[in-house]
């Protein structure tokens, strides 16, 4: 086994659950390639762990194991692979058919995420080590899920867009699987849809605004395929109005209304930007008593941090002058470099600058089935708060 080296005192960080070590900490082996398994030594020449390396990306290391006894090879990846699926079979309600089976670091499978939309498995794979290792993620989803068919999602290869690797998706379906979560149906296109095909990791927080939404008037913006905007509809809101710049998902929104019996006309559908709507209604009386917005990454490292401060800023300040006494925000951080503290801190200073009084009623994370490894921060990415504006 090739020995890499770190070069600064991190090991404590790598026993204590974090699994990255990033290249400006660490020495490899000459001659090093993608995906190859290496063991990582300490400074002093201690054993700290073994995993896979990636030469030419700033994520160097994957720890795979503490353990120096144990194999990381394609015999691991199943016997993690099927621990994560028991533990979703503890945790999910049995209606539930779209949830994620393998959520990488954080189920110890670094590299795979896997979501199961009803018989389709549609994985995203990161890095370099996604396209090392694919052969041995698509061969244990085969195996232990034994899915129709399998597409496959890494930045890395042809701009990140999904590849059937498995069975056949249909011309016909354009993708489109329909899943169930907590009475909630929808339409999941696997092939163009963002992500894996849908947002699973709001499941909970849907539940949440279902539960808030009776008799009042809402405004989902970002809505993508209109997740909230059904949970809301159904759990009694008068009128909701569902905005996304994207029109296709915007006539997803439609369709996922009928699917679930719901009356289209009854309600609003823009195709169109969520920062100039919000500019609109800030400047006007209110109109919407319930504002959720859960927008894209603001923050894609933590070089980008101060500008996606500054948007996350604008965006909840105008949602909140939008709001009347009373009213609602339930807003939503999905960037693994914000951190909780960051992003309520940003919504502090978004309330200073309504001059208006703003009570914090609750702060969610992500599904269950989107667990986070103790000791890796960064697992923890999705904050979704509940602010009430007196």
């Amino acid at each position: 086994m090739k020995p890499a080296r770190l070069t600064q005192g991190i090991e404590g960080s790598i026993r204590g659950g974090h699994p990255w070590v990033f290249a400006d900490a660490l020495q490899l082996p000459p001659g090093a390639i993608d995906g190859e398994v290496v063991d990582l030594f300490d400074r002093g020449g201690d054993f700290v762990a073994r995993g896979t390396i990636e030469p030419r990306s700033p994520l160097a290391f994957r720890a795979w194991t503490l353990d120096r006894d144990e194999p990381v090879d394609a015999a691991l990846v199943e016997r993690r692979l099927a621990a994560a699926i028991a533990l979703r079979r503890e945790l999910l309600h049995p209606d539930v058919t779209g949830f994620r089976a393998c959520h990488g670091e954080n189920d110890h499978l670094p590299g795979l995420q896997c979501d199961l939309y009803g018989d389709v498995a549609s994985l995203r794979t990161d890095g370099a080590l996604g396209v090392a290792w694919e052969e041995r993620f698509v061969g244990a989803v085969k195996k232990l899920l034994a899915p129709r068919a399998i597409v496959v999602r890494n930045p890395q290869q042809q701009d990140g867009e999904a590849r059937v690797v498995h069975g056949r998706i249909a011309q016909g379906e354009a993708g489109e699987i329909e899943i169930v979560e907590h009475g909630r149906h929808f339409l999941v296109d696997v092939l163009h849809g963002q992500k894996t095909g849908f947002f699973l990791d709001q499941r909970e927080n849907r539940d949440r605004v279902a539960e808030l939404a009776r008799g009042k008037r809402v405004l989902n913006l970002f809505g993508y395929t209109g997740g909230f905007s059904v949970a809301a509809v159904q759990g009694g809101a008068t009128r909701v109005t569902t905005v996304d710049l994207a029109l296709p998902a915007i006539e997803t929104a439609r369709r996922n209304f009928v699917l679930n019996g719901l009356d289209p006309a009854a309600h609003e559908f823009q195709a169109t930007d969520a920062f100039d709507v919000l500019a609109e209604l800030a400047a006007a009386p209110p109109r919407f008593d319930l504002i959720v917005l859960d927008p894209p990454s603001f923050a894609h490292s933590r070089k980008t941090l101060p500008r996606g401060q500054k948007a996350y800023e604008k965006l909840n300040e105008m949602a909140l002058k939008a709001l009347p006494s009373g009213g609602w925000l339930a807003t939503a951080s999905c960037s693994s470099h914000v951190r909780e503290h960051d992003f309520l801190a940003f919504l502090a200073t978004a309330a200073a600058r309504t001059n208006r009084r703003v009570t914090l009623s609750s702060i969610a994370g992500a599904a269950p089935d989107h667990p986070a490894r103790l000791g890796f921060p960064e697992g923890r990415y999705l904050k979704f708060v509940l602010l009430r504006v007196e």
